[in-house]
């Protein structure tokens, strides 16, 4: 994976992109909780800027972060020193080692515009899992990517942010574009300032069979889809949770 989102790491947190880390983290204990026990060690591809890690700090387990962005290296670094981070590539990373989970989240899996590419990913993740480890991905579906057609604005104290795209479902991809103006410290002056951040961003989308086969073919044999939303169906949902299994 690209790092895709360059200068926009330093604002992410800020914007509001970190909440579905801490909405995972609690999906994460519960889903602990019911399968147990928890994992001893962790692998999270495609981190972000480590909310997850800080979220679950006190679970005790070993966490290593993998994220294609330096910046955002960088920040979960600050946030979870008691954890490993890597700037490195989804696909190509290879760290000799094996974890009783890896983890893929916030519809990084989409990031992944072709089926090799997908597969490249679905391959490493199962290198480095145990035997009897658990991947976990979510992944969002064309009903997902056709929400990007709205326009969607945030007011906040400290920012504006600006979200839209379009479909294309020809193509199963959205381009996405995120824009926000970010209120930068002006000291002694009258009048405020503005840092302006732009980010485009393109996702894809698979139909769910192909996602299952791709698993398939990279070896995971137990594989379950459920919809994120719970109050969803699969056939219906915004966004899948997927737990595969060797």
């Amino acid at each position: 994976m690209l790092n895709a989102y360059g200068d926009f790491s330093e604002y992410y947190d800020l914007l509001g992109w970190n909440v579905f880390a801490r909405n995972a983290a609690v999906r994460l204990n519960a889903f602990f909780k019911l399968r147990g026990p928890k994992p001893r060690s962790l692998l999270d591809l495609a981190c972000g800027t480590g909310e997850l890690e800080r979220s679950l700090r006190n679970t005790g387990i070993k966490f290593v972060g993998v994220d294609a962005s330096p910046g955002m290296v960088k920040i979960a670094r600050r946030k979870a020193p008691k954890s490993r981070f890597i700037v490195a590539d989804a696909a190509g990373v290879r760290l000799h080692q094996k974890f009783d989970m890896v983890l893929l989240l916030f519809d990084s899996a989409n990031h992944m515009t072709s089926y090799s590419h997908l597969r490249r990913v679905f391959r490493n993740a199962r290198r480095h899992l145990n035997d009897n480890g658990c991947f976990i991905f979510d992944f969002l579906t064309e009903r997902g990517l056709e929400e990007w057609e709205q326009i969607n604005i945030r007011r906040k104290k400290d920012y504006t942010l600006f979200c839209y795209g379009h479909y294309y479902p020809e193509k199963m991809l959205a381009d996405i574009f995120i824009e926000a103006f970010i209120r930068q410290p002006a000291p002694g002056g009258p009048h405020e300032n503005y840092r302006r951040v732009f980010q485009k961003i393109v996702e894809k989308t698979y139909p769910l069979n192909g996602i299952v086969s791709s698993l398939a073919e990279c070896g995971f044999a137990k594989i379950t889809a459920s919809p994120f939303d719970l109050d969803e169906k699969v056939a219906q949902a915004t966004r899948l949770w997927f737990v595969c299994g060797k």
